[in-house]
């Protein structure tokens, strides 16, 4: 009788350490993931630039509506086009006219798409001036 219950306990034991094998892994898993996401990481697209880390979800909008419209200022960065679409709102809530601004942009970058580009602006960074 003695040893039909060593082999019971011995079941349980190796039955537990399964289960304290199972418990390290989904938390090790949860740590990992944790710290991604306080890291700045999506795990399915790899690590977020500091670029992208700094741009608003409505200047996200703006970014995906010019490069949607092919209005994309050449050779300029995420970063710089946000800061171009803003100062097109500054202009404009200044008083320079939409047909003004829209030339200069097109004067400034060298580039055609004047129009879409003033258009985003006013529909994403200051909808308060499209109003």
């Amino acid at each position: 009788m003695l040893i039909p219950l060593l082999e019971i306990r011995g079941s349980t034991m190796f039955a537990g350490r399964i289960q304290l094998r199972a418990n390290v892994v989904v938390v090790s898993l949860a740590v990992v993931v944790l710290g991604a996401a306080v890291a700045g990481c999506d795990p399915t697209t790899g690590p977020r630039t500091a670029e992208a880390a700094e741009i608003s979800a409505v200047e996200a909008s703006f970014l995906e509506e010019i490069k949607i419209n092919d209005a994309t200022l050449p050779g300029k960065s995420a970063k710089e086009m946000v800061a171009a679409g803003h100062a097109t709102c500054e202009h404009l809530r200044g008083g320079v006219s939409v047909l003004d601004e829209t030339t200069a942009v097109e004067q400034t970058y060298q580039f055609d798409h004047g129009p879409l580009f003033v258009s985003a602006a006013t529909t994403n960074l200051c909808p308060d001036f499209a109003s």
